[in-house]
């Protein structure tokens, strides 16, 4: 029988054969090879053409195609994962799969994909400005131009960050969505990886005669695609640089941005580029394709993803209570906000909404603008499909020692393969971080948790088990563990079931080093800057211990180039995912601190441990933001005079320590830039923090 590599081979050469006698599209040169040149063009043709026909005129695989391309252009993942899953939809038919994919390689080229609206960043508000003016199409466009000419998408990206930081610390920026700015800022650097990444592919394709598919597998399995690597790889010294200065700038342009908007002028006449044409934003799915997409999508009945139904519901409770709704547009609302539990559905959803009247408003795009940022975290994600082998209950029960995988009776029999796969691909990717762990004796069902329960997964002390409801649960595995290896360790130092140890500690105090470790973890972990309210739950030992480990365990994969995103959901301190997990502060004592707890549960290995405190313990060289933050927190909430004086002191000490590490490292080129950018960015925070007060 052929192999795999040997069937693709020939499915390319025979389509390369068609299009040649085909014949009927121009061909345009460009730096790849005239084979995959006529792929592409013929690739494009194809999505023209399935988007003009009367809809009527369509076959299923045809609706389904266009969902793809749906997907590929708000950044569904990256478009080398939608790739991967087109060529196994078994929905369509070879030569489909094909045309599909080269559709999503040329318009990723033409950068269509990863598209944001600027609805989501209307909430923006600038100093001097009317309310009424409406500037996300400005912030987007300012985004794009930060981007397109950093040296790097991330180094742009990041820069995105501080600048806007630093412009809401001067008070240029009122009610900043922080996370929307974020996701913006990532999904635009996104299309910009994957826009070169692309090209990287189709020329090194070109040079050895290969087919670009079958290579594309292989550069996925080897994590060679720079847009599915983790966010939480260090930036080089040229991107840190440049994150710096150009952050300086953006915030210069958002200040010079207010300043045009608040004056008498046409508003239009911003002085920025055009930015992504607006075609680009425009859906691929028409009223009647949407509807026949969401009926396919029900048939096909693929399984929940937890980035699609999570981000959906977080912004439940807003999209239905919109006070100027209709009765019958809440309804529609409401069976969007029930069904868009994976991406196919999301997007025949949302199509859907939008024809019906009902989707007016921001929030649908920063749904979909969300989904697309969750979704980044299963970038490295090996397709599923229907059929596809999976681990047996029993067999995953004896690799992980767990006493026992249930499903509840309302968790269909066709899905229970993909939850088997996700649950041994995150204990898997958990081995990889804490060989340590044991997870003897644990339980884990999937199914509904409790009508009183308002989480995303549960452990149970009672039972010891680990709720996993199918919707939500993907992304939450480290979470859930970390309170089972609390578990244990209860029972074994204190003797107790049904309980935790951090808890535990805490309550008795007297001298517990626990408790010690804790109050340093507590108070070493942030948000980069969060729009919402801490709450009570958040600062129970139990979740501060949590999400400290999350934190650790999507670093530590990250090091290894990995993003395990049925394991964890968090990226980047930025964007820490749909749980409640925080990144370290620029103090350093995260580390040691949840060391010295997971010392008493699962040990972390010497390489790691010492990697990590490398990495982000106390005694490493914080960077730029990390001390622009410090300056922008200092005598928050203080009288103006107070604040002055606490914003000089953060400052001093920022230099300070500048100049301790000058005389710690070497003094190359690349270090001597690096400090001057950063004796920079603390002047630039120091000014943007006293203009503010």
């Amino acid at each position: 029988m052929p192999s795999t590599l040997g069937l693709r081979h020939l499915r390319f050469l025979t389509l390369l054969l068609l299009l040649v006698a085909a014949g009927c599209s121009r061909i345009h040169s460009t730096e790849f090879s005239h084979d995959i040149d006529e792929l592409l063009t013929h690739g494009r043709s194809f999505a023209a053409e399935l988007a003009t026909r009367p809809a009527d005129r369509l076959s299923d695989e045809e609706v389904i195609a266009l969902g793809y391309l749906e997907r590929a252009r708000l950044g569904l993942g990256s478009p080398f994962r939608l790739v991967a899953y087109a060529v196994r939809d078994p929905r369509l038919q070879p030569g489909q799969r094909e045309r599909l994919a080269y559709a999503v390689l040329a318009h990723t080229l033409d950068r269509r994909g990863y598209q944001v609206s600027p609805e989501v960043l209307d909430r923006i508000r600038l100093a001097e400005v009317a309310a009424g003016v409406q500037s996300g199409r400005y912030h987007l466009q300012l985004m794009e131009q930060v981007i397109e000419r950093a040296p790097t998408p991330r180094s742009g990206e990041r820069a995105i960050r501080l600048g806007y930081q630093l412009a809401e610390a001067e008070r240029t920026l009122e009610g900043v969505p922080t996370g929307a700015v974020a996701h913006a800022a990532a999904l635009i650097a996104d299309r910009y990886k994957a826009r070169q990444d692309a090209a990287d592919l189709l020329r090194a394709a070109a040079s050895a005669g290969s087919d670009p598919l079958v290579l594309l597998e292989e550069w996925r399995r080897q994590l060679r695609f720079v847009v599915e690597q983790p966010a939480l790889l260090p930036l080089s010294a040229r991107e840190e640089i440049a994150e710096g200065r150009t952050g300086i700038q953006v915030a210069l342009g958002i200040r010079r941005l207010a300043q045009r908007l608040s004056a008498p002028v046409l508003h239009a006449r911003s002085g920025y580029g055009a930015g992504p044409d607006a075609t680009d934003r425009e859906s691929w799915l028409r009223p009647e394709v949407a509807t026949r997409l969401a009926a396919l999508a029900a048939a096909y009945d693929y399984p929940p993803q937890a980035p699609v139904a999570v981000a959906v519901a977080i912004n439940r409770e807003t999209l239905l209570s919109r006070p100027d709704l209709e009765p019958w547009q809440r309804t529609e609302r409401l069976r969007f906000a029930n069904e868009a539990w994976n991406e196919e559905r999301l997007v025949a959803g949302a199509a859907q909404l939008r024809a019906s009247g009902a989707g007016a408003g921001p929030r649908l795009p920063l749904i979909e603008m969300q989904t697309a940022v969750f979704l980044r975290s299963w970038n490295q994600e090996e397709p599923w499909v229907a059929g596809d082998p999976a681990p047996a209950s029993k067999e995953l029960e004896a690799r992980f020692g767990l006493a026992e995988l249930l499903f509840d009776e309302e968790v269909p029999e066709h899905w229970r393969p993909y939850y088997r796969r996700v649950l041994g691909r995150a204990l898997g990717d958990l081995q990889r971080v804490l060989p340590t762990a044991s997870l003897r004796g644990l339980t884990v069902r999937v199914g509904k948790l409790g009508p009183e329960a308002r989480a995303l997964a549960l452990h149970d002390p009672g039972t010891r088990t680990i709720v996993l409801p199918p919707h939500t649960a993907a992304g939450t595995l480290a979470h859930e563990i970390a309170h089972d290896l609390d578990w244990q360790l209860a029972r074994r130092r204190y003797g107790r079931r049904g309980g935790y140890a951090t808890d535990m500690a805490v309550r008795q105090r007297s001298g517990d080093r626990l408790a010690t470790s804790l109050s340093g973890l507590a108070a070493s972990l942030l948000r980069e800057g969060s729009d919402s309210v801490t709450a009570p739950h958040d600062v129970r030992p139990a979740e501060v211990f949590a999400r400290g480990t999350d934190w650790f365990v999507a670093a530590a994969l990250a090091r290894e180039g990995r993003m395990g995103g049925y394991l964890t959901s968090f990226q980047d301190a930025a964007i820490t995912g749909y749980g409640t997990t925080r990144s370290p502060d620029g103090g350093g004592q995260t580390v040691p601190s949840l060391f010295a707890i997971l010392d008493h549960m699962a040990p972390v290995v010497p390489e790691t441990r010492q990697w990590a405190l490398d990495s982000y313990g106390p005694t490493r060289i914080r960077t730029a933001k990390e001390m622009a933050r410090a300056i922008f927190t200092a005598g928050a909430g203080a009288s103006p005079d107070e604040r002055f004086a606490a914003v000089e002191q953060a400052r001093d000490r920022a230099l300070q320590s500048l100049s301790v590490a000058a005389c710690r490292t070497s003094a190359t080129e690349d270090t001597r830039r690096l400090i001057a950018m950063r004796h920079e960015v603390i002047r630039a925070a120091a000014a943007a923090a006293a203009r503010g007060t």
